[in-house]
């Protein structure tokens, strides 16, 4: 990644605050879960996103290339008495799952920090199941006062002209709050046709 959000502010991850401009109950309720589907949480930090996820599916994958980070969601999901969340720590150019092993791949304010996109998608490719679904939830390039810089957060335009290269369609889009968006496709898994023994 480009750069790793500082461990020792996770506090701010979990801030009140933020629920306030972004709601992860409402994003997650626009993502279209359900119970049997299982959820990998890429770049989970604190858990955010995760321990709503856990509510809504039958599993949720919690990965993050930080343990520090793992370690305080686990103290969580402990603390909650949830049963259904699995910490991974995982690496920035792989994800450690079986193929065809998810049902949504969710990354939170993790796209614009990727170094390399496109090996990120090839992967969640890997992992997604024949109806999985990418959902990409990203700061709005524009400035302000907070989160990243503004030459480092990606166009909306932008995260979806690379998704559709890596095989991915374009499903829902929607404002995710004041300052971030919602991108939200399906994995298409192409047949994959045996050659001509003629």
């Amino acid at each position: 990644m480009a750069h790793k959000f500082d461990v020792k502010r996770a506090e701010i991850l979990d801030s009140p605050d933020r629920i306030q401009f972004l709601n992860p109950d409402s994003i997650l309720d626009r993502i279209g879960l359900d119970r049997e589907m299982i959820l990998a949480d890429l770049g989970c930090g604190t858990g955010f996103f995760t321990i709503p996820a856990s509510l809504r599916v039958k599993k949720v994958y919690a990965l993050d290339v930080q343990q520090e980070m793992l370690d305080i969601l686990q103290d969580k999901i402990k603390k909650q008495k949830i049963a259904n969340i699995e910490t991974i720590l995982s690496e920035e150019s792989s994800i450690p799952l079986p193929d065809g092993s998810v049902d949504v791949l969710l990354m939170a304010n993790v796209f614009h920090e990727l170094e390399d996109r496109s090996a990120i998608l090839k992967e969640g490719k890997r992992i997604l199941s024949s109806r999985g679904k990418l959902a990409i939830v990203d700061w709005k390039k524009i400035e302000m006062d907070f989160g990243p810089p503004v030459e480092e957060r990606l166009a909306e335009e932008e995260v979806i002209s690379v998704c559709k290269d890596s095989g991915f369609e374009l499903a829902v889009r929607s404002d995710a709050g004041p300052y971030n968006y919602l991108l939200v496709f399906d994995c298409i898994k192409h047949l994959q046709m045996n050659p001509s023994t003629n």
